[in-house]
């Protein structure tokens, strides 16, 4: 079949949980192909998916890693590593989709655009010389609009403890722009919902809180509604014992063969709880309002 993608690979979660540094000890697997820094760049070229094979090869591998946690090598940021990609997203999903944006709850996509999109990932992996696909998007979950593309995916979800997921999101700069005094992800809210938010629009850990229960919740209708390939990993769990946590994720997508690369890195890189007690992330008035919306 021309577009077919077997058994394709989508970490997702809030984002500020964990979905960076597990996915791309996943995606060291030398199965998968995905998409870069350098696809969201020239999004409308997959062909510079073949870079790849300038820093990856059967010579010599020099990766990519995002520079969070870990310090990375300054050439780390020009060898191609895994990336969200969302103007490559917006590109292909085409002007009448907000993908970066929206929840995509009842989008319904054409079958001429699902053969782009597929096409689009066919490409990507001939290019790299990969057999399966996998990427990670963090914020909605998507269930429903991407299983239209990619029915036999498998999803990776990536929980976290909410009140250090809003204590991220606050401490980094885009979030002070887009999510702090308005609504950053859209097509979730009743107009009731949002009437009450917008009195709210000048209290960032209340902004901050709304959305991220927004998510956890859609996310969990959208299992229930589209009865995906799923399985839930905990930031927590990952922590304590990172390699039985990796062990489940290549276990549940079919990669436990020739997974020594995933183990290598995993070795070679430092794991830290961030998490602390919620007090050190907040004042008691900033917890009641965050277990005010959470319910606990």
């Amino acid at each position: 079949m021309k577009h077919y993608i077997d058994k394709p690979i989508i970490f997702i979660g809030t984002g500020r949980s964990g979905t960076t540094i597990i996915s791309e000890i996943i995606m060291r697997h030398p199965e998968l192909a995905y998409p870069a820094q350098y696809n969201d760049r020239f999004y409308k070229y997959p062909v510079i998916s073949i870079i790849r094979l300038l820093f990856i090869n059967k010579i010599y591998q020099i990766y990519g890693q995002k520079p969070q946690l870990n310090k990375s090598k300054r050439f780390s940021i020009y060898s191609y590593r895994p990336s969200e990609c969302y103007g490559m997203w917006n590109y292909i999903t085409g002007k009448d989709i907000d993908f970066s944006r929206d929840f995509l709850l009842n989008e319904k996509i054409s079958q001429k655009q699902k053969d782009f999109i597929r096409n689009y990932f066919v490409k990507l992996m001939k290019y790299q010389g990969k057999r399966r696909l996998a990427f990670k998007i963090t914020g909605p979950s998507r269930i429903h609009f991407l299983q239209q593309i990619l029915p036999d995916a498998y999803f990776v979800y990536l929980k976290r403890n909410p009140v250090p997921v809003i204590s991220s999101f606050l401490k980094v700069k885009f979030w002070e722009t887009r999510g702090n005094s308005k609504l950053h992800w859209l097509g979730a809210y009743t107009n009731k919902e949002i009437n009450e938010i917008e009195k709210m629009n000048n209290d960032p850990v209340y902004m901050t809180a709304i959305q991220i229960k927004k998510l956890i919740d859609m996310h969990y209708i959208e299992v229930e509604r589209c009865q995906p390939k799923i399985i839930e990993v905990a930031y927590e769990d990952f922590v304590k014992n990172p390699e039985v946590t990796v062990n489940r994720i290549l276990h549940f997508t079919n990669l436990e063969q020739n997974a020594q690369k995933c183990f290598k890195y995993l070795q070679n890189i430092q794991i830290v709880n961030r998490n602390k007690k919620d007090n050190e992330y907040f004042s008691n008035k900033e917890l009641n309002t965050i277990n005010r919306i959470f319910g606990e």
